[in-house]
């Protein structure tokens, strides 16, 4: 199920709560586009506003993916953080 490359607006949300953007050395794009690496889900087109309002209290539920996850932080690493 390979799709198309994410956009440079993608959030994609790891099993561990954690949110990351497109770029960041965290996450194999590849491997998540592919469907073999389950543990991801994302959101295509997300604003700035829905990154900077991630945290405990505000978790981000993804869109497509494993939609079971949600991201309660961002990640410290990641391009424009």
């Amino acid at each position: 199920m390979d799709t198309l490359p994410f956009g440079p607006n993608a959030i994609l949300i790891h099993s561990s709560a954690t949110a990351h953007r497109v770029g960041c050395r965290h996450n194999d794009e590849a491997l998540i586009r592919s469907g073999d690496h389950s543990g991801w889900g994302w959101i295509p087109e997300a604003t700035a506003e829905q990154w900077l309002r991630i945290d405990e209290g505000q978790a981000l539920q993804a869109t497509e993916g494993n939609t079971s996850l949600s991201a309660k932080r961002r990640c410290k690493h990641c391009p424009g953080d």
